[in-house]
């Protein structure tokens, strides 16, 4: 490991750093977010461990062959997918368990700058709060991307009311020990000091980030394409954006939409396409990220879609990925987020109402119409640049490391 002064951080010179996640690549495991993230770290000359704590995801534990320097990567999660409910319960816990035996062997006699943990807290077992306390972490840093329990309790993901004190209770405990707490936008930070008064940690904002891709290679489609990347499960609303398929195929509209992505809800989604007789719609199925970013390279805009009714302001990370590629989007999500502002402000896109699938097949036909007429790219390199000045996993990375 590189040495470093205690000044490190305020002068801006190499840092060590922990990050605690369930979400990390592995061989079958698609790079993410925090992957992302760790890369920029140790291009900017930081030291990196990452301890994983997957319950669902199977991966060798302990420590993993080093593939690049100053990052090491020690899991501690399960080695099997569960095959059960109840093995699925029992892996939650023995991970908990080895998180705090074997994880806590691991990382005993270290000294980091700053510790990094995302959302959902609940299910980093208090393990960063425990390292702060022992002095192992300088600084905990909390990345805030899921509201725990709410949002899932007002989309339907959970489904026992009761509950909802509790969780939120567990969940401000394992945030609370954080002495920053990063939201991804300022509708964020309002809606956590409105759902967690008691939390005491400073606020920064830092958006979700993406690496940048490498240049496409591949034309456009001949049709105007629309394309949604992400989850097929409660809370996406893509049954919103299979309805505006119809209405603008029922119009003959010259427009082609690219579903791509896994989850519990694709067999019923595919089904409300096949009774709608959607032949403008396809379904690619879960891609690796390489295959996903030659998708979005074949497309001309990208779609973001949640459903109305919710209180939690979302702010969905494939906006970032379609910014990153230069696609203008379409960010139809609940009154409460601000993405679609930030979207508008830029010009880098379009804004329409949640649930509502005329605004939003009126908006695909708007940016088809400007794709017709020539003026589309302006919206697209608009977009590119809101991904070099906020998205980009360098300017994140150079944040949570200031603050």
């Amino acid at each position: 490991m590189r040495s470093h002064s205690a000044k490190t951080l305020s002068e801006g010179l190499p840092v060590k750093i922990l990050l605690v996640t369930a979400n990390f690549a592995a061989p079958g495991i698609n790079p993410w977010l925090l992957d992302d993230l760790v890369s920029a770290l140790a291009d900017d000359g930081h030291d990196v461990d990452v301890v994983v704590h997957s319950p669902t995801a199977p991966r060798p534990t302990g420590l993993a062959v080093a593939e690049r320097p100053g990052v090491r990567v020690f899991s501690v999660g399960a080695v099997v997918a569960p095959s059960s409910a109840a093995h699925k319960l029992a892996s939650y816990l023995s991970t908990g368990f080895r998180l705090h035996t074997a994880g806590w062997k691991f990382l005993r006699g270290s000294r980091y700058d700053l510790c990094i943990y995302p959302s959902i807290a609940t299910f980093s077992y208090g393990f960063p709060g425990r390292v702060r306390r022992a002095g192992i972490a300088k600084r905990l840093l909390f990345v805030m991307w899921d509201f725990f329990p709410v949002h899932q309790l007002e989309i339907g993901r959970i489904r026992v009311p009761g509950l909802a004190g509790p969780l939120r209770s567990i969940e401000r405990a394992a945030i609370s020990p954080a002495d920053v707490l990063a939201v991804m936008s300022p509708a964020n930070e309002a809606f956590m000091r409105g759902y967690h008064p008691q939390l005491n940690g400073e606020y920064t904002v830092i958006p979700p980030w993406a690496s940048a891709p490498a240049p496409a290679s591949a034309p456009k489609n001949d049709r105007f394409t629309v394309m949604f990347g992400g989850q097929l499960a409660k809370g996406r609303g893509v049954d919103t954006l299979l309805l505006a398929a119809a209405l603008l195929q029922q119009e003959s509209a010259e427009v082609d939409v690219v579903v791509a992505g896994a989850g519990p809800d694709e067999s019923s989604l595919k089904d409300l396409a096949s009774r709608l007789q959607l032949t403008n719609v396809t379904f690619t199925g879960q891609l690796d990220r390489a295959a996903y970013r030659s998708q979005l390279g074949r497309v001309h805009a990208g779609i973001a879609v949640t459903v109305p009714g919710v209180s939690v302001p979302s702010f969905p990370s494939k906006i970032i990925e379609y910014c990153a590629n230069s696609l203008p989007v379409i960010v139809s999500v609940e009154p409460t987020s601000d993405a679609g502002y930030l979207i508008e402000a830029r010009d880098a896109g379009i804004v329409a109402p949640a649930g509502d699938e005329r605004q939003l097949a009126d908006a695909i036909a708007r940016l088809a119409s400007e794709h017709a007429a020539g003026t589309l790219h302006a919206r697209g390199e608009a977009a590119r640049r809101l991904f070099d000045t906020e998205f980009s996993v360098k300017v994140a990375a150079r944040r949570m490391v200031e603050a």
